[in-house]
Protein backbone atom coordinates (compact mmCIF):
# COMPACT_ATOMS: atom_id res chain seq x y z
CA UNK A 1 0.00 0.00 0.00
CA UNK A 2 1.54 3.35 -1.04
CA UNK A 3 0.38 6.37 0.92
CA UNK A 4 0.45 10.00 0.00
CA UNK A 5 0.53 12.42 3.35
CA UNK A 6 -0.86 15.68 2.88
CA UNK A 7 0.49 18.14 5.62
CA UNK A 8 2.06 21.14 4.47
CA UNK A 9 3.25 23.67 7.14
CA UNK A 10 3.62 25.19 9.36
CA UNK A 11 6.87 23.90 11.29
CA UNK A 12 5.20 23.42 14.53
CA UNK A 13 1.83 21.20 12.73
CA UNK A 14 4.56 19.01 10.48
CA UNK A 15 6.28 17.94 14.13
CA UNK A 16 2.79 17.18 15.42
CA UNK A 17 1.99 15.04 12.21
CA UNK A 18 5.22 13.11 12.77
CA UNK A 19 3.33 10.57 14.73
CA UNK A 20 0.83 9.84 12.23
CA UNK A 21 3.47 9.34 9.89
CA UNK A 22 5.54 6.68 11.38
CA UNK A 23 1.71 5.08 12.02
CA UNK A 24 0.86 4.87 8.80
CA UNK A 25 4.09 3.29 7.58
CA UNK A 26 4.38 0.90 10.02
CA UNK A 27 1.72 -0.76 8.13
CA UNK A 28 2.22 0.59 4.64
CA UNK A 29 4.59 -0.48 1.90
CA UNK A 30 5.93 3.60 1.05
CA UNK A 31 4.71 7.17 2.64
CA UNK A 32 5.37 9.86 0.48
CA UNK A 33 4.47 13.09 2.35
CA UNK A 34 3.40 17.00 0.32
CA UNK A 35 4.89 19.54 2.53
CA UNK A 36 6.15 22.82 1.74
CA UNK A 37 9.75 23.39 0.56
CA UNK A 38 11.48 24.96 3.29
CA UNK A 39 9.85 22.62 5.71
CA UNK A 40 11.38 19.32 3.62
CA UNK A 41 14.14 18.96 5.73
CA UNK A 42 12.30 17.98 9.24
CA UNK A 43 11.37 14.91 7.37
CA UNK A 44 14.46 14.07 5.24
CA UNK A 45 16.29 10.74 6.86
CA UNK A 46 13.32 9.99 8.79
CA UNK A 47 12.64 5.91 8.27
CA UNK A 48 9.19 6.20 8.34
CA UNK A 49 9.08 9.30 5.26
CA UNK A 50 10.12 7.15 2.08
CA UNK A 51 9.75 10.51 -0.04
CA UNK A 52 9.21 14.18 0.34
CA UNK A 53 7.06 15.74 -2.42
CA UNK A 54 7.85 19.40 -1.79
CA UNK A 55 4.93 22.16 -2.72
CA UNK A 56 5.95 25.52 -2.50
CA UNK A 57 2.52 26.85 -2.41
CA UNK A 58 3.37 30.33 -0.58
CA UNK A 59 5.27 31.49 -3.31
CA UNK A 60 2.94 30.21 -5.56
CA UNK A 61 -0.45 32.10 -4.45
CA UNK A 62 2.22 34.97 -4.14
CA UNK A 63 2.47 34.48 -8.15
CA UNK A 64 0.31 32.26 -9.41
CA UNK A 65 0.75 33.03 -13.14
CA UNK A 66 4.53 33.19 -13.84
CA UNK A 67 6.18 30.94 -15.41
CA UNK A 68 8.30 29.61 -12.57
CA UNK A 69 5.18 29.05 -10.52
CA UNK A 70 3.54 26.95 -13.64
CA UNK A 71 6.80 24.86 -13.92
CA UNK A 72 6.67 24.06 -10.34
CA UNK A 73 3.41 23.32 -10.04
CA UNK A 74 3.71 20.74 -13.69
CA UNK A 75 6.84 19.11 -11.85
CA UNK A 76 4.82 18.62 -8.38
CA UNK A 77 2.58 17.11 -10.24
CA UNK A 78 4.15 15.04 -12.04
CA UNK A 79 5.99 13.25 -9.24
CA UNK A 80 2.50 12.78 -7.59
CA UNK A 81 1.49 11.17 -10.98
CA UNK A 82 4.79 9.47 -10.53
CA UNK A 83 4.41 7.65 -6.91
CA UNK A 84 0.65 6.96 -7.84
CA UNK A 85 -0.71 6.18 -4.06
CA UNK A 86 -3.36 3.68 -2.88
CA UNK A 87 -4.43 5.77 0.02
CA UNK A 88 -4.10 10.44 0.53
CA UNK A 89 -4.66 11.58 3.99
CA UNK A 90 -5.42 15.24 4.33
CA UNK A 91 -3.90 15.84 7.53
CA UNK A 92 -4.40 19.85 7.07
CA UNK A 93 -7.89 20.46 6.69
CA UNK A 94 -7.67 23.71 4.54
CA UNK A 95 -8.29 24.41 0.85
CA UNK A 96 -4.52 24.60 -0.05
CA UNK A 97 -4.19 21.26 1.03
CA UNK A 98 -7.52 20.26 -0.59
CA UNK A 99 -5.91 20.70 -3.92
CA UNK A 100 -3.80 18.46 -3.65
CA UNK A 101 -5.49 15.94 -2.12
CA UNK A 102 -7.92 16.64 -5.10
CA UNK A 103 -5.24 15.85 -7.94
CA UNK A 104 -4.02 12.83 -6.58
CA UNK A 105 -5.43 10.00 -8.11
CA UNK A 106 -6.44 7.33 -5.55
CA UNK A 107 -9.42 4.97 -4.82
CA UNK A 108 -9.07 6.21 -1.29
CA UNK A 109 -9.07 10.00 0.07
CA UNK A 110 -9.47 10.25 3.76
CA UNK A 111 -9.46 13.25 5.65
CA UNK A 112 -11.74 15.45 8.46
CA UNK A 113 -15.31 15.99 8.53
CA UNK A 114 -17.15 19.21 7.90
CA UNK A 115 -17.36 19.83 11.72
CA UNK A 116 -13.30 19.05 12.00
CA UNK A 117 -11.65 20.56 9.28
CA UNK A 118 -10.34 24.22 9.58
CA UNK A 119 -11.64 25.07 5.89
CA UNK A 120 -15.08 23.02 5.74
CA UNK A 121 -14.89 22.80 1.84
CA UNK A 122 -11.07 20.84 2.10
CA UNK A 123 -13.93 17.87 3.40
CA UNK A 124 -15.50 18.03 -0.04
CA UNK A 125 -12.07 16.45 -2.19
CA UNK A 126 -12.13 13.38 0.44
CA UNK A 127 -14.56 10.22 0.67
CA UNK A 128 -13.99 8.78 4.00
CA UNK A 129 -14.14 11.73 6.80
CA UNK A 130 -13.31 11.94 10.33
CA UNK A 131 -14.68 14.32 13.19
CA UNK A 132 -13.29 14.43 16.32
CA UNK A 133 -14.27 16.13 19.61
CA UNK A 134 -13.43 20.01 19.49
CA UNK A 135 -10.33 21.33 21.30
CA UNK A 136 -8.73 18.04 21.03
CA UNK A 137 -4.50 18.10 20.52
CA UNK A 138 -3.23 18.81 16.77
CA UNK A 139 -1.55 14.72 17.37
CA UNK A 140 -4.60 12.78 18.30
CA UNK A 141 -6.70 14.96 15.66
CA UNK A 142 -3.66 13.14 13.07
CA UNK A 143 -3.72 9.59 14.75
CA UNK A 144 -7.64 9.95 14.76
CA UNK A 145 -6.85 9.89 10.98
CA UNK A 146 -4.92 7.03 11.09
CA UNK A 147 -7.34 4.73 13.29
CA UNK A 148 -9.76 5.41 10.17
CA UNK A 149 -6.97 4.03 7.75
CA UNK A 150 -6.08 1.36 9.46
CA UNK A 151 -8.94 0.51 11.16
CA UNK A 152 -6.81 0.36 15.46
CA UNK A 153 -5.57 2.44 17.94
CA UNK A 154 -2.74 2.53 20.33
CA UNK A 155 0.28 4.69 18.47
CA UNK A 156 2.39 6.36 20.07
CA UNK A 157 1.97 9.79 20.36
CA UNK A 158 5.59 11.34 20.86
CA UNK A 159 7.17 12.83 17.56
CA UNK A 160 10.08 10.58 16.61
CA UNK A 161 13.02 13.36 15.66
CA UNK A 162 15.61 11.29 16.05
CA UNK A 163 16.76 11.32 12.62
CA UNK A 164 17.53 14.87 13.18
CA UNK A 165 19.12 14.62 16.12
CA UNK A 166 21.64 12.05 14.65
CA UNK A 167 21.71 14.53 11.61
CA UNK A 168 25.37 16.23 11.48
CA UNK A 169 25.18 20.00 11.35
CA UNK A 170 28.73 21.14 10.51
CA UNK A 171 27.63 24.83 12.36
CA UNK A 172 26.13 23.24 15.40
CA UNK A 173 28.53 20.61 15.78
CA UNK A 174 31.83 23.35 15.65
CA UNK A 175 29.82 25.19 18.26
CA UNK A 176 29.02 22.35 20.18
CA UNK A 177 32.74 21.17 19.82
CA UNK A 178 33.90 24.59 21.05
CA UNK A 179 32.16 24.77 24.43
CA UNK A 180 33.12 21.35 25.44
CA UNK A 181 31.18 20.22 28.34
CA UNK A 182 29.73 23.25 29.47
CA UNK A 183 26.19 22.89 30.52
CA UNK A 184 23.75 25.59 28.43
CA UNK A 185 20.06 26.24 28.19
CA UNK A 186 18.59 26.84 25.20
CA UNK A 187 16.09 29.92 24.74
CA UNK A 188 13.33 30.24 21.80
CA UNK A 189 11.77 33.45 23.25
CA UNK A 190 10.59 34.36 19.42
CA UNK A 191 7.41 33.35 17.68
CA UNK A 192 5.25 34.11 14.91
CA UNK A 193 3.11 36.44 17.04
CA UNK A 194 4.38 39.14 19.28
CA UNK A 195 1.73 37.85 21.51
CA UNK A 196 2.96 34.76 21.71
CA UNK A 197 6.57 35.95 22.41
CA UNK A 198 8.50 36.82 25.99
CA UNK A 199 9.70 39.76 27.10
CA UNK A 200 13.22 40.78 25.73
CA UNK A 201 13.51 41.73 29.85
CA UNK A 202 12.14 38.57 31.36
CA UNK A 203 14.47 36.70 28.98
CA UNK A 204 17.58 38.68 29.42
CA UNK A 205 17.06 37.89 33.50
CA UNK A 206 16.15 34.72 33.14
CA UNK A 207 19.82 34.11 31.33
CA UNK A 208 21.28 36.15 34.48
CA UNK A 209 19.64 34.07 36.68
CA UNK A 210 20.73 31.21 35.24
CA UNK A 211 24.06 31.64 34.99
CA UNK A 212 24.34 32.13 39.03
CA UNK A 213 23.70 28.34 38.63
CA UNK A 214 26.50 27.56 36.39
CA UNK A 215 24.37 27.59 33.25
CA UNK A 216 24.75 29.82 30.27
CA UNK A 217 21.49 31.43 28.30
CA UNK A 218 21.72 30.51 24.65
CA UNK A 219 19.22 32.23 22.36
CA UNK A 220 17.98 30.44 18.68
CA UNK A 221 17.01 33.05 16.41
CA UNK A 222 15.47 31.95 13.19
CA UNK A 223 14.98 34.54 9.97
CA UNK A 224 15.04 37.66 10.80
CA UNK A 225 15.68 37.74 14.41
CA UNK A 226 19.55 37.17 14.98
CA UNK A 227 19.18 41.73 16.16
CA UNK A 228 16.83 40.96 18.48
CA UNK A 229 18.62 37.66 20.17
CA UNK A 230 21.79 40.17 20.81
CA UNK A 231 20.03 42.41 21.72
CA UNK A 232 18.80 40.08 24.51
CA UNK A 233 22.47 39.23 24.84
CA UNK A 234 23.40 42.59 25.06
CA UNK A 235 20.86 43.20 28.00
CA UNK A 236 21.98 40.32 29.64
CA UNK A 237 25.38 41.35 30.12
CA UNK A 238 27.29 38.31 29.50
CA UNK A 239 24.86 35.79 31.10
CA UNK A 240 23.66 34.97 27.60
CA UNK A 241 25.29 34.29 24.27
CA UNK A 242 23.50 34.13 20.39
CA UNK A 243 23.48 30.43 19.16
CA UNK A 244 24.79 29.55 15.63
CA UNK A 245 22.77 29.68 13.04
CA UNK A 246 20.36 26.60 13.14
CA UNK A 247 17.70 26.03 10.27
CA UNK A 248 14.50 24.03 11.26
CA UNK A 249 16.19 20.24 10.81
CA UNK A 250 19.58 21.49 12.92
CA UNK A 251 17.19 22.53 16.20
CA UNK A 252 16.78 19.03 17.65
CA UNK A 253 20.44 18.25 17.00
CA UNK A 254 21.40 21.40 18.95
CA UNK A 255 18.35 21.28 21.79
CA UNK A 256 19.80 17.33 22.37
CA UNK A 257 22.50 19.60 23.64
CA UNK A 258 21.37 21.61 26.11
CA UNK A 259 20.60 20.88 29.47
CA UNK A 260 16.98 22.86 29.15
CA UNK A 261 15.12 24.37 26.63
CA UNK A 262 12.94 27.25 27.70
CA UNK A 263 10.66 28.76 24.41
CA UNK A 264 7.30 30.13 22.90
CA UNK A 265 4.58 28.02 21.30
CA UNK A 266 6.39 28.02 17.89
CA UNK A 267 8.26 24.80 15.91
CA UNK A 268 11.76 24.54 18.08
CA UNK A 269 9.74 24.61 21.25
CA UNK A 270 7.98 21.05 20.16
CA UNK A 271 11.42 19.59 18.61
CA UNK A 272 13.31 20.48 21.56
CA UNK A 273 10.39 18.62 23.70
CA UNK A 274 10.16 15.35 21.22
CA UNK A 275 13.68 14.86 21.15
CA UNK A 276 13.60 14.77 24.75
CA UNK A 277 15.66 18.09 26.33
CA UNK A 278 13.79 19.14 29.83
CA UNK A 279 11.06 21.88 27.85
CA UNK A 280 9.55 24.46 29.79
CA UNK A 281 7.27 25.90 27.27
CA UNK A 282 5.65 29.34 27.53
CA UNK A 283 1.99 30.40 26.10
CA UNK A 284 0.03 32.96 25.91
CA UNK A 285 -3.44 33.20 23.40
CA UNK A 286 -2.66 29.76 22.21
CA UNK A 287 -4.00 26.76 23.68
CA UNK A 288 -1.51 24.21 25.09
CA UNK A 289 -4.57 21.57 25.32
CA UNK A 290 -4.31 21.62 21.97
CA UNK A 291 -0.69 23.09 20.92
CA UNK A 292 1.30 22.10 23.84
CA UNK A 293 4.55 20.49 23.33
CA UNK A 294 4.47 16.40 23.10
CA UNK A 295 7.93 14.85 25.03
CA UNK A 296 8.90 12.97 28.07
CA UNK A 297 10.21 15.90 30.16
CA UNK A 298 7.73 19.18 29.56
CA UNK A 299 6.54 21.86 31.91
CA UNK A 300 3.77 24.21 30.39
CA UNK A 301 3.70 27.80 31.78
CA UNK A 302 0.59 29.92 30.50
CA UNK A 303 0.18 33.91 31.27
CA UNK A 304 -2.90 34.05 33.44
CA UNK A 305 -3.18 38.28 33.00
CA UNK A 306 -4.92 38.08 29.83
CA UNK A 307 -2.40 40.48 28.17
CA UNK A 308 -2.65 38.81 24.76
CA UNK A 309 -6.46 39.55 24.29
CA UNK A 310 -5.91 43.06 24.10
CA UNK A 311 -2.73 42.50 22.01
CA UNK A 312 0.22 43.37 23.59
CA UNK A 313 2.98 41.49 23.42
CA UNK A 314 5.62 39.88 25.66
CA UNK A 315 3.71 37.72 28.30
CA UNK A 316 4.08 39.61 30.91
CA UNK A 317 1.92 37.13 33.08
CA UNK A 318 5.24 34.82 32.60
CA UNK A 319 8.24 36.41 35.31
CA UNK A 320 11.99 35.39 35.09
CA UNK A 321 11.10 34.41 38.55
CA UNK A 322 8.07 32.03 37.70
CA UNK A 323 9.78 30.78 34.83
CA UNK A 324 12.90 29.80 36.82
CA UNK A 325 10.99 28.14 39.15
CA UNK A 326 9.56 26.01 36.56
CA UNK A 327 13.15 25.44 34.71
CA UNK A 328 14.56 24.33 38.40
CA UNK A 329 12.25 21.76 39.46
CA UNK A 330 11.90 20.49 36.04
CA UNK A 331 15.77 19.94 35.97
CA UNK A 332 15.39 18.74 39.76
CA UNK A 333 13.54 15.68 38.23
CA UNK A 334 16.38 14.28 35.81
CA UNK A 335 18.18 13.78 39.68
Amino acid sequence: MKILLVRLSSFGDVVFTLPLAKALRGEGDRLAWAVEGPLAGLLEGASYVDETLAATTRAWRKKPFSAETRGELRAFLSLLRAFAPDVVVDAQGLLKSAWVTLAARADRKVGFGFRTATERANALVTRERVDVPPGGHVVDRGLALAERVLGRRGFERTPDVSHLVRRPAPEVDDWLAARRARPFALLQPFSSRATKEWAPAETAAFCRALASRGIDGVLRWGPGERGRAEGIASLAHGAAVVAPPTPPAATARLAARAALFVGADTGPTHLAAAAGTPTVALFGPTDPARFGPVGPRVRILRDESGAYNAGRPGLPGLTHDAVLEASLALLDERT
